[in-house]
């Protein structure tokens, strides 16, 4: 019954356990279906048949799952616990349950039941749960509610919330409103905004701006704004600019760039730079923070485009760090050859202190072969604050190399007196061999009280 099978998908060989179809007995009854909703005599499967195409990886294990489910479910499950890969015997028996659900779920659940606690039995449990609210919801929400507790009820009643709103998400969006709050209905919310943003967005939209929980609906916002954009970004993006003056706009601007920034940033960028001052410079933030993460020259070349301003001065910051976190050379260069302002100042700190938090080593000797000058002296000190926190030592020693003497010792003083208040032995030991003049160790030493 169980074939060793060999997939070649993705350039690479996968070994997996393919699980053929057993007997052609029927689908085993419980004597359990006593809850209304619960089939007596189990209808035949809804699965295509395997042959019908050639399947790979998780598709073949789904198929292969749901076409011995169809005729005897108890034979697949002893199956399903032979498989030796984890992944690929949690993907096999979600298919099973989920088949299992639609024809006997009570006696899907029992079988669940036996499983020892862990994410097998989760997605058992919940998988029967969908499988069950794809023909009678009500059934197994009753069902998840009074049986489950914590994050697998939670995750169970997305399951099923999930399934009745594919069918019907008023009805699903009714029920949902039934359900206490908390773990219990967050994840039944989101999966029903989910399933009815690529139905009716705007019925969803209606739905949650009746809820009485600012905060809930708030986030029930957010998370159709984000669906909504993964599915037709021009047309959410229409709607959150309807309601850029309500509660929660900031929300709303940030799911929606998540998602369209990262399918298309030009676009997303055009319909940023139309939105009112107060809204921009948060929504610049996001999307340049998403565009650099995968192209940083494109997003730093729209970035310089801005007009003066805070929406581009914090661009420039947030850009300067996430660049920094990838190509931190190409990102300090940037910044340095940005206009001498403010705003370069502040995107020059922002790339150095990235780059010293991700590769200390080699940012500190990029900062010791930059020539003696004013700019140089800023790098180092920024570079020793950064540093104090993995290495006072090291920090100290970048200090002592600054080449203006007034602000040597400012930056020396300063992280002189926090070291002796975190270790006070250290950096008595510190200042004794690195003989400072008097003039500086008297800054730095605090008279007693």
């Amino acid at each position: 019954m169980l074939t060793l099978g060999l997939f070649l998908g993705g350039g690479a060989v996968r070994i997996a356990w393919v699980l053929w179809p057993g007997s052609n007995r029927g689908p085993v009854e419980s004597g359990m279906s006593a809850l209304p909703g619960i089939p007596r005599n189990p209808s035949s499967p809804s699965g295509k048949s395997a042959s019908r195409a050639i399947l790979r990886g998780d598709d073949l294990i789904e198929e292969r799952a749901r076409a011995l489910a169809a005729t005897d479910p108890q034979e697949a499950w002893r199956q399903s616990l032979a498989i030796p890969n984890f992944a690929e015997r949690t993907t096999f028996v979600a298919s099973l349950m989920r088949e299992w659900g639609r024809q006997d779920p009570l006696a899907a659940m029992a079988m669940a039941a036996t499983l020892p606690a862990g994410l097998l039995k989760q997605e058992a449990i919940s998988a029967a749960c969908e499988g069950w609210a794809s023909l009678y919801p009500e059934a197994a929400g009753q069902w998840a509610a009074s049986h489950l507790s914590g994050p697998l009820a939670g995750q169970s009643l997305g399951a099923v919330a999930k399934a009745w709103a594919a069918d019907d998400p008023a009805a699903a969006a009714e029920w949902v409103s039934t359900l206490p709050g908390g773990v219990l209905s967050e994840a039944a919310t989101t999966a029903l905004i989910d399933a009815w943003a690529g139905q009716d967005p705007l019925a969803a939209a209606k739905w949650i701006d009746a809820i009485s929980n600012p905060d809930k609906r708030s986030d029930a916002l957010a998370t159709l704004a984000g669906e909504w954009a993964a599915q037709s970004p021009v047309e959410a993006a229409a709607w959150v600019s309807t309601r850029l003056d309500q509660p929660g706009a900031d929300d709303l601007t940030e799911s929606l760039i998540g998602n369209w920034g990262a399918q298309d940033p030009a676009a997303a960028a055009a319909w940023v730079m139309a939105l009112p001052a107060d809204a921009k410079a948060g929504a610049a933030a996001n999307l340049v923070s998403i565009w650099a993460a995968h192209d940083p020259q494109a997003a730093s070349k729209w970035v310089e485009e801005f007009p003066a301003g805070d929406a581009r001065n914090e661009a420039i910051e947030t850009i300067a760090s996430t660049w920094a976190s990838s190509e931190p050379e190409n990102a300090v260069a940037w910044t340095l050859a940005l206009p001498d302002t403010g705003e370069q100042n502040d995107a020059v700190d922002e790339a150095v202190r990235t780059w010293m938090l991700m590769d200390p080593s080699k940012s500190t000797a990029w900062v010791e072969q930059q020539p003696p000058n004013e700019a140089t002296d800023h790098l180092r000190d920024i570079a020793a604050g950064t540093l104090y926190d993995s290495v006072p030592a090291d920090a100290l020693a970048m200090a002592g190399k600054i080449s203006d003497p007034t602000t040597r010792d400012n930056t020396l003083t300063r992280l002189l007196k926090r070291w002796r208040r975190e270790d006070a032995e250290a950096a008595q030991a510190w200042m004794a061999q690195a003989k400072l003049p008097e003039t500086l160790t008297s800054r730095v030493t605090v008279p007693p009280r």
